[in-house]
C-alpha cells in the first residue's frame, strides 16, 4: 500500500526526474534516498569551461581518487585506512561473534540481559566503524577538492 509521509523540506528534483525514493534506516534514524535522472550539462560552442581549470577524477577502491590535471600534476589517495578499519573490525566481529555463539537465545528463547548488553555492544561498535569510515572519505575528498582549488 502507498506511504504518505510529511518531510521537512521539498524534493530537490522535479517530480518527473525523480526515479526511485528509498526509506533508510540507519542507526536509529529513518531518512529517504531519492534518486533522479539529471540531464547532461551541455555548452554552446566557445562557452564550455575553461580547459586550463579542469581536472579527471577516477574513483577506485584501492587508492579511492586519482585526480590528474590539464598541465601533468596529479594526486593519489591511498584507500590504505579506510582498508585496515575494514579488515580490523572484520576480524574484531569475528572474534566477538565466535566467544559467544554458544550463550546466544535459540530461535524462539527470549534474550538475557547479558544478550541485551552483548547486542548493545556490537551496535556501539558497528555504529564507531561506520563513523570511521564516513571520516576517512571525508578527508579524502577534501584532499582532493583542496589540491583541485591549490591547482
Amino acid at each position: 500500500p502507498p506511504l504518505w509521509v510529511r518531510l521537512a523540506r521539498e524534493v530537490p528534483y522535479p517530480v518527473e526526474q525523480v526515479r526511485s525514493v528509498t526509506l533508510l534506516c540507519e542507526g536509529g534514524r529513518l531518512f529517504f534516498d531519492v534518486t533522479a535522472e539529471v540531464p547532461v550539462a551541455t555548452y554552446p560552442p566557445g562557452e564550455g569551461p575553461d580547459p586550463g581549470r579542469v581536472a579527471g577524477v577516477d574513483l577506485g577502491i584501492i587508492h579511492p581518487y586519482a585526480v590528474a590535471s590539464r598541465d601533468g600534476e596529479g594526486l593519489l589517495v591511498s584507500g590504505r585506512a579506510i582498508r585496515a578499519e575494514h579488515r580490523m573490525h572484520l576480524a574484531d566481529t569475528k572474534t566477538r561473534r565466535r566467544s559467544v555463539s554458544q550463550r546466544a537465545p535459540k530461535p524462539g528463547q527470549r534474550g538475557s540481559r547479558r544478550w541485551r548488553k552483548y547486542r548493545r555492544r556490537a551496535r556501539l561498535v558497528e555504529g564507531r566503524h561506520k563513523r570511521r569510515v564516513r571520516q576517512a572519505q571525508h578527508e579524502a575528498a577534501r584532499a582532493v577538492v583542496s589540491w583541485a582549488v591549490q591547482q
